[in-house]
């Protein structure tokens, strides 16, 4: 399962919009506003040292990786142009041995910093080399180019001849959740090349997940602890989790799927927020309602480790998540500008700019550089990973964004109808033979009508509805956009409070034991403060179920999406608190809640 082989494809929703806005005001222009972002690489063993962060070489290769996916979804050329000069000069920095690091050549791949070499344990230059090897490997897809892919080798080469057999481990580097996410890049690696050598090192790796510094996520998932229970249940080690889904396709070895699929759904259990998003404070914890920091990194690593599932397994519930999180805790964590993207999108509270949250990582030539900056626009660029999909010549059609594509294999597709503010689009198909079309009608959408030409279709929700012919047809859907609440709950974790962790964008310290969400589509609403005149925001009215049930969304000329009750709006979670303004996203609701 994975998505077509397009030879066009082009958004209009606001998911497109965003993307642009991102190309023009973050990726076409990072190398001239943060130039440390390559320089760092050149200037290694310069004198005096940069002063680096654990994970600065990670920025190179997530730009790369989040341009790879705006671009898929955009087509543009000028980015297209700008990353390939990009790669070409962070290339030149790659060493005779592979090394592509931003420290000193005695601290390569030591957990050194250059500063001090003989102190190990302290630096991620393995998994910054990971970022780099997926990102090239991405463009090596997308380009034939076989730089990028002779890079990627010459990278593998520096990790075989330093570890293992009979030299130090990965695990010795320290900070193994990250530095071991390298073991998806092997896989990765053999799965394209075929070289037996590549599966052999992940093996190896693999050995060192068990060890006593790391995670143990195979033993304890077999076990049946639920992911938080694990050792080392940060949000980085979803990469390696992601590594164990990769090795189930280079070995076919059931065990890896199950264990992958299992720490998949614990977490969308246990630690997924009301906006969609993972992880509580940079991990699981095993309640999604203590209202701590959501990181941005966090929740584009699982929406990955979500896509790499569904494409084993074709669970339509994942979709049914993977839309909730893109709609919110993804469009949510960016400005509509594209200029800026958060560090930390509470359920409750203020976004603030990851450049604010976390200035810490700033640094003299990369002042708008930190880990959820480099990452942001690969979340929301990975929608053209599921929105559409195609195995053995079915097509899924999982999301209705407005797009127009066209695959190689002779499949035009056109959605339009403005989803998800409006109920009704249309899906324009036309085949050059037949074929079957899988249409996902969403969980929320308990009442669906489907309708082409003459025929009228009643499809069961939560699942997909299969038609097969050849295609010159429109196919008309109307969901079911009566707006739904569902229920919160208490923090019963016993998840310490002294994290150690600063509380950013103000997070409320609220039970939601006794309080709703409001939902309308896959869409979170949310209450401003500022934007209901005569609304006392700290003690905001209850919400009546039928008045709620009575509206429709409405879309004004700033793409915000409200829903509209006597004396009170409420606005899509979007572009809510995006002027700055604190926001509410859990209410008290009178009435039934069934």
């Amino acid at each position: 399962m994975n998505r077509p082989n397009y030879k066009t494809f082009f958004l209009s929703s606001e998911t497109g919009k965003l993307l642009e806005r991102i190309s023009d005001q973050w990726l076409l222009s990072i190398r001239e506003t943060n130039p440390a972002i390559l320089y760092m690489f050149r200037d290694r063993d310069v004198k005096p040292y940069r002063d680096l962060l654990p994970w600065s070489g990670e920025f190179a290769g997530k730009y790369i990786t989040g341009a790879y996916y705006v671009y898929l979804a955009t087509g543009r050329r000028d980015l297209y142009d700008y990353v390939q000069r990009f790669i070409s000069d962070l290339l030149k920095y790659q060493d005779a041995d592979g090394y592509l690091g931003c420290f000193s050549r005695q601290c390569r791949l030591t957990g050194a910093y250059s500063q001090n070499p003989d102190v190990t344990g302290l630096t991620w230059d393995c998994w910054a080399h990971y970022h780099i090897m997926f990102g090239l490997l991405l463009w090596y897809d997308a380009t034939g180019k076989s730089d990028y892919l002779k890079a990627v080798e010459k990278i593998a080469t520096m990790f075989m001849r330093k570890f293992y057999n009979g030299k130090k481990r990965i695990v010795d580097t320290g900070s193994s959740e990250m530095n071991l996410s390298v073991f998806h890049g092997f896989c990765l690696l053999y799965s394209v090349t075929k070289k037996r050598e590549y599966l052999s090192f992940a093996k190896e790796i693999e050995k060192d997940l068990a060890d006593p510094g790391a995670g143990d996520y195979i033993n304890y998932t077999l076990n049946g602890y639920e992911y938080y229970q694990c050792p080392k249940p940060r949000w980085e080690s979803l990469h390696v989790i992601m590594g164990i889904a990769e090795m189930y396709r280079c070995t076919k070895n059931s065990i890896y799927l199950d264990v992958a699929s299992k720490i998949f759904y614990s977490c969308l259990k246990t630690d997924v927020h009301n906006t969609g998003a993972f992880s509580t404070d940079e991990q699981a914890i095993g309640n999604p309602f203590k209202n701590g920091n959501i990181e941005t990194c966090g929740v584009i690593a699982f929406n990955a480790l979500a896509i790499e599932i569904y494409r084993l397994n074709r669970d339509p519930a994942i979709i049914d998540f993977l839309e909730r999180s893109h709609y919110n805790a993804v469009m949510g964590y960016c400005s509509p500008s594209g200029r800026w993207s958060t560090y930390n999108t509470p359920m409750e509270g203020t976004k603030c700019a990851n450049y604010h949250s976390i200035v810490f990582q700033s640094r003299p030539g990369s002042p708008d550089l930190n880990c959820c900056s480099a990452n942001a626009p690969r979340g929301v660029g990975q929608i053209v990973d599921w929105l559409i999909t195609e195995d053995d010549n079915v097509i899924f059609i999982n999301g209705y964004e407005n797009v127009d594509c066209e695959t190689e294999n002779g499949l035009k597709l056109k959605i339009s109808g403005d989803y998800p503010a409006s109920s009704r689009v249309t899906v324009s198909v036309n085949t050059l033979q037949a074929r079957k079309i899988r249409f996902r009608i969403p969980s929320w959408s308990k009442k669906t009508t489907v309708r082409i030409g003459s025929e009228t279709f009643f499809p069961a929700y939560g699942q997909y509805f299969s038609l097969e012919r050849r295609w010159n047809c429109d196919v008309t859907i109307d969901f079911d956009l009566t707006p739904y609440m569902e229920k919160g709950g208490r923090d019963s974790s016993s998840y310490a409070e002294n994290s150690g962790i600063p509380n950013l964008g103000q997070n409320t310290g609220a039970s939601y034991e006794e309080k709703y969400s409001v939902y309308c589509g896959p869409v979170l609403y949310g209450l401003q403060n500022g934007e209901n005149a005569g609304v006392d925001f700290t003690d905001p009215p209850v919400i009546d179920r039928a008045e709620l049930c009575k509206c429709l969304p409405e879309k004004d000329e700033s793409g915000a999406v409200h829903l509209k009750m006597p004396g009170l709006t409420l606005t899509d979670f979007y572009h809510l608190g995006v002027d700055g303004s604190e926001y509410k996203t859990w209410f008290e609701v009178g009435g039934s809640t069934d």
